[in-house]
């Protein structure tokens, strides 16, 4: 890798690792580059952002932002406006203040100079970091002035550094169809190296995931490249990721997760010469972001307070971050030492010397020997499980089990399944401690369905297209053996469905209120209609953990006897795991080898399904709240160890479309279903949302070919072929 970093790579190098090289890969070489270069460090700013107008004569077909004159929402902010503005951000210990907006005639030369001496004035020691060549230029040519004059001018006020916004894409082919009347790649180019010659800093945009074809961000990133050769006033490359929100160009989605980790490692990976590769936080979601943190980025951008040009394009505002020790936590969250700095990269008051921060250790190299073992196809032991845990890179361990992945399940298809979830009750005995869903029999919002309600929720759910019913619900005293099997047979004789229903927990309880066996109460209910279990209330497969969580739940050992005894009569089943209790990676490893284990002797499982423990809203301290990174080193470790199980699902529900389409490049082979009804996650807080087109999107753009299943994993449809059920 020492030898990879030191490589200036050309444009074609650089376009086939964008379009060929596995994921994990890519994100490890750019790491090692971001590593070599700041070790554990990461920056970020604390900003506020004035946008002096969104009226503007340029009217890009890509901006969400302007609004014709006129609008309701139109506005031009006078410098009293400004002043009251400043006013309230002077006692924020503000890092930079970012100004941008429309272009309009009122808004003159004068009109900046003024207000980048007001900001001075009341932001004493704030950079005051704004103006993209595309407002310079135009500014300067209104004003009938040398662009350089202009920003003479503007350093004079206080002006200290180019947001580096306006460059989109380079190519004119691409420029002429998305800012037809935006100035020019080479006039925005020349704005720059003005700037660089004047000691200005700048940074440097591009903006992807509209029209663009991946030559054309190389071309894009080669022309910054080329110049930052000649200048050295670049401080970063930011790659933006379009925001497909109320544009004119056509485009339905947003760049997903695994595009933009291309994008960002690859940004890392060719811009030798830039020092920073900066993706802005109020532009995604945070698991996303600490994914991206591990695949070349060394800077988050900052709090932008009262941003609003991302807002107007549809950038998700529920994961904002409204302080910078709320970004300092985020960063030590995921491993790195935070920096809090300005734009322009300069020490400030008060913070530690980032020079004198130690780049990240080096460890063991053992984990580099057992990882050669499995991708030559060796099952490994717990011991050799615990070290690639605790030592490997997770991008490494996403590289082999992508490997193990496509032993286990040939070809380019990833699938997915139509189905829906029910809840027959809200009430609960058990009062797990993790669980924000159940209440008491006696409260207000305590629900049972009936058998009648729960046949016609599953006809209404078949009718729009589900294959599959997920009937779940709490541990209610009333509701005995007949009730459930009231509703099976109910769904059996009324809807061609699939019936995979009822968790472990849920069986045992009735097996114990009906007191009988529980292989007597698994064949009542297969009578009834049942033909499958999902794998839930496995939780972590350790008994000290379960009692701290859930002291009334089922031992581990019942919850695989429960699934022995199902496997047994033929009933397939799932397996999972829900984590972040604050477990040790030794107990979930344990929880991997009891399964793989079980499986081992039955065959039975068919698909792995771990999602993270959502903390919000329980009665459950959790001692660090699980990330991206952390889900994502888990699927590996779960395709890695579960060598017998087939199938490895991603999960949405809890870790956003964005990072569950990342697993599908770290070992899970399926993204899950998309559910029309959620409850139990959703209580906690957590409410991200996926319809089969999205889904079907994001598997392509991850590389895999889509298709609808079955529960067992019998193809419905290869989109683009018809498959006969």
């Amino acid at each position: 890798m020492s030898d990879f970093i030191q490589k200036r790579i050309s444009d074609a190098e650089a376009l086939d690792m964008l379009q060929n090289m596995p994921t994990a890969e890519l994100m490890a070489r750019a790491d090692a580059i971001r590593r070599a270069r700041h070790g554990n460090k990461t920056y970020y700013v604390h900003s506020h952002n004035l946008n002096p107008t969104n009226l503007c004569v340029v009217k890009c077909k890509l901006c969400s932002f302007w609004r014709p004159e006129g609008a309701d929402d139109a506005y031009i902010t006078s410098l009293d406006d400004a002043r009251k503005s400043l006013e309230k951000a002077q006692n924020w210990n503000l890092t930079d203040l970012h100004i941008v907006g429309g272009m309009i005639p009122e808004l003159d030369m004068k009109y900046y100079e003024d207000l980048f001496s007001l900001s001075r004035e009341m932001l004493p020691g704030v950079l005051l970091q704004g103006m993209t060549a595309v407002e310079i230029h135009w500014i300067a040519g209104n004003a009938g002035i040398p662009v350089r004059e202009c920003l003479e001018r503007l350093k004079a006020c206080g002006f200290g550094s180019i947001s580096g916004g306006g460059a989109e894409i380079f190519h004119p082919d691409i420029r002429k169809k998305i800012a037809t009347t935006k100035i020019l790649a080479q006039q925005w180019l020349d704005v720059h190296k003005t700037a660089h010659e004047l000691g200005i800093p700048t940074n440097a945009t591009m903006l992807f995931g509209h029209i663009e074809k991946d030559e054309h961000l190389i071309d894009h990133l080669s022309h910054l490249r080329q110049q930052q050769d000649e200048t050295g006033g670049f401080q970063a490359v930011i790659p933006l990721p379009f925001q497909a929100n109320g544009k004119a160009l056509g485009v339905q989605y947003t760049p997903s997760g695994d595009r933009q980790v291309r994008v960002a490692a690859i940004s890392r990976i060719y811009c030798d010469n830039f020092p920073h590769v900066r993706m802005l936080v109020n532009y995604m979601d945070r698991k996303l972001l600490g994914v991206l943190t591990h695949s070349g980025v060394d800077d988050i951008g900052g709090t932008s307070l009262d941003e609003r040009i991302a807002k107007a394009g549809g950038a998700p505002q529920s994961q904002k971050f409204f302080s910078a020790e709320e970004m300092g936590e985020f960063l030590i969250n995921h491993g790195h030492t935070p920096v809090l700095t300005n734009s322009a990269y300069e020490q400030i008051n008060g913070q530690p010397d980032v020079d004198a921060i130690p780049a990240v250790p080096a460890v063991s190299s053992r984990w580099k020997t057992i990882l050669d073992r499995v991708e030559a196809g060796e099952r490994i032991n717990a011991f050799d499980a615990q070290i690639i845990y605790d030592e490997a890179p997770f991008q490494e361990l996403g590289r082999v089990a992508d490997i193990c992945r496509r032993r286990a399940v040939p070809g380019d298809l990833a699938t997915y399944v139509f189905d829906k979830n029910l809840n027959t009750t809200n009430v609960c005995v058990v009062d797990c401690k993790f669980c924000a869903f159940y209440t008491k029999q006696e409260k207000d919002n305590a629900y049972v369905k009936s058998p009648e309600e729960i046949v016609e929720q599953v006809k209404a759910a078949a009718e729009e297209g589900a294959t599959q019913i997920l009937i779940q619900g709490g541990l209610h005293p009333d509701l005995k053996l007949d009730y459930y099997e009231k509703c099976l047979s109910g769904i059996r004789d009324n809807v061609d469905i699939w019936i995979h229903s009822l968790s472990p927990t849920e069986i045992e309880f009735v097996a114990k209120m009906e007191h009988i066996s529980i292989k007597e109460c698994l064949q009542r209910l297969k009578d009834a209609g049942l033909q499958s279990l999902p794998g839930g209330g496995a939780e972590i497969l350790n008994d000290e953990v379960r009692k701290r969580i859930s002291p009334k739940k089922t031992r581990s050992k019942a919850w695989l006897h429960l699934m022995e005894d199902a496997h047994s009569i033929g009933l397939k089943t799932t397996a999972t795991m829900v984590y972040g209790f604050g477990e040790t990676y030794e107990q979930r490893i344990e929880h991997f080898m009891k399964v793989r284990d079980l499986q081992d002797r039955t065959g039975g499982f068919t698909a792995f399904i771990p999602w993270s423990f959502s903390p919000d809203m329980t009665d459950l301290d959790c001692p660090r709240r699980q990330n991206g990174i952390d889900y994502l080193r888990l699927v590996a470790m779960a395709r890695i160890i579960l060598d017998n199980v087939p199938h490895l699902q991603a999960g949405w529900v809890t870790e956003g479309p964005d990072v569950s389409q990342l697993a599908l490049q770290f070992g899970a082979d399926d993204y899950g279903g998309v559910l029309m009804t959620e409850e139990v996650v959703s209580a906690t807080g957590v409410d991200y949302k996926v319809d089969e087109d999205l889904v079907v999107h994001l598997i392509r753009e991850a590389g895999w070919v889509p298709a609808q299943r079955t529960t067992q994993y019998d193809l419905i449809k290869v989109h683009g072929e018809e498959v006969e059920a």
